[in-house]
């Protein structure tokens, strides 16, 4: 049968009076030198007790802790039987857990490597336990008995949220024999000893905290794969974070403001950066001139929206540059259908103005008549003549106009939509084409 070992303090109770009280030592069975009973009834004046936990590894450690914690007459709770006890046993662990003033994890390189254990059980049972305590009450007392690191350990985040106590290979330390004396003595002082959030109200003024420590990089867990890389995609961003808040808070402050301002600008930058200049009375007037566009069969209806364009809208209306990143094509329409033909006249005369307006000097207006059709290698020989970096035009084929914009050098193709003829509006074709245009201002 398994048992569980209370330890007494041999300044308290001596061999018989332990017996007297309930205890037996049965030490052929579990090694134990005090077994205690789960249904011994506690003293109204009982010492302090701690819960040990830790991976069965670690038992010289832990066994040499106890002692320490026994010295100062601190009751100890831990299990020291190697087998699994049942049902009955997990209940008085469970038990103990909930009843012990204060819960000392060991954590140590074995804790580290083992993915399952019954410690694991015992830490989780602990920080449940925690969660209807007052957050500056004091519980949880982990000891690293090794140099084990609170950053990125494998342990309940609890864990982390408070100081941990270093104690290697679980012999007595000044900082150990210091905490012993605080929990035997009942100073509640403790709380503020194992916590690792500095008392800010007793903090001298211009003392600034610890820096944050660098994490580790993670470790494959068998079957986390997915999390493994998840942690460590964003360790980077992490160790960057650490590094940025370690800079001198006057270089922080220039960067909070510089990333403040682009923020702003970005938020007032227009996607389309001339569409201010596009006021409502220049579309009235451009929209003008695409009505009165007769049609680009006619190379002097070509040249005269080109100055149409420019007298209306530019500082001045000297001939455009022929060597302009873009070059506009007219676009085509099927004989003998006066209605493409309207469509297709009214889209390429506002499209046109629009480029024209919004990006001047970067446009230049082809003066020959439109394809043949939507001939990708016509339009790009085209733009290679007149030493152009894109090219557009477009074109009414099956009862669509498709729009295109490709780059010279490759024919590779930036944009194109097809809008049915039916119902299409030629303010929102030119508007849209227009607004893929931004790279024009690069």
């Amino acid at each position: 049968m398994a048992q569980f070992v209370r330890s007494c303090s041999p300044k308290a109770v001596r061999p018989l009076e332990c017996l007297h009280a309930g205890f037996i030592a049965p030490a052929a069975q579990t090694g134990a030198i005090i077994i205690a009973s789960a249904d011994v009834i506690d003293s109204p004046h009982r010492p302090p007790s701690v819960f040990l936990s830790y991976a069965s590894e670690d038992r010289p450690a832990a066994r040499s802790i106890r002692d320490v914690l026994a010295a100062f007459g601190i009751e100890v709770w831990y299990d020291e039987n190697e087998l699994d006890g049942g049902d009955a046993w997990d209940q008085k662990i469970r038990r103990q857990i909930r009843e012990c003033d204060y819960f000392m994890p060991i954590v140590s390189a074995t804790t580290e490597a083992r993915s399952e254990g019954y410690f694991r059980r015992e830490w989780r049972l602990a920080v449940e336990r925690t969660l209807d305590m007052a957050d500056d009450h004091t519980f949880l007392l982990p000891v690293a008995i090794d140099g084990t690191t609170e950053a990125g350990a494998r342990v309940p985040e609890r864990f982390v949220a408070v100081q941990w106590l270093k104690a290697p290979g679980g012999q007595s330390t000044p900082a150990l024999e210091a905490l012993c004396r605080r929990i035997a003595s009942g100073n509640k002082t403790v709380a503020r000893a194992a916590s690792s959030a500095p008392d800010l109200s007793n903090r001298p003024r211009g003392k600034r905290a610890a820096p944050l420590s660098f994490p580790d990089f993670p470790r494959e867990e068998p079957g986390q794969r997915i999390r493994f890389w998840f942690q460590a995609a964003g360790w980077p961003f992490r160790c960057a974070w650490i590094a940025f808040t370690r800079l001198p808070r006057l270089i922080r402050i220039v960067a909070y403001s510089w990333l403040f301002i682009a923020v702003l600008s970005r938020g007032w930058h227009s996607p389309h950066p001339h569409s201010a200049d596009l006021s409502p009375t220049k579309l009235k007037k451009l929209e003008a001139i695409a009505n009165a566009y007769p049609g680009s069969s006619n190379p002097a209806d070509i040249a005269r929206l080109r100055q149409q364009v420019a007298s209306e809208f530019s500082d001045d209306a000297e001939e455009e540059t022929q060597d302009a990143p873009l070059l506009a094509i007219p676009f085509r329409a099927p004989a003998g259908d006066p209605a493409a033909a309207k469509l297709v006249n009214s889209t390429f005369a506002q499209l046109y103005g629009r480029i024209a307006i919004s990006h001047q000097g970067k446009v230049a207006l082809s003066r020959e008549p439109p394809l043949a059709g939507l001939d990708p290698g016509a339009a790009l020989l085209r733009g290679k003549v007149s030493h152009s970096t894109y090219v557009l035009w477009g074109a009414i084929d099956s009862q669509a106009l498709t729009v295109e914009i490709a780059t010279v050098s490759d024919g590779s193709v930036l944009w194109s939509k097809s809008y049915p003829v039916s119902g299409a509006d030629p303010l929102t074709i030119a508007a849209e084409a227009e607004s893929k245009l931004a790279f024009l201002d690069k």
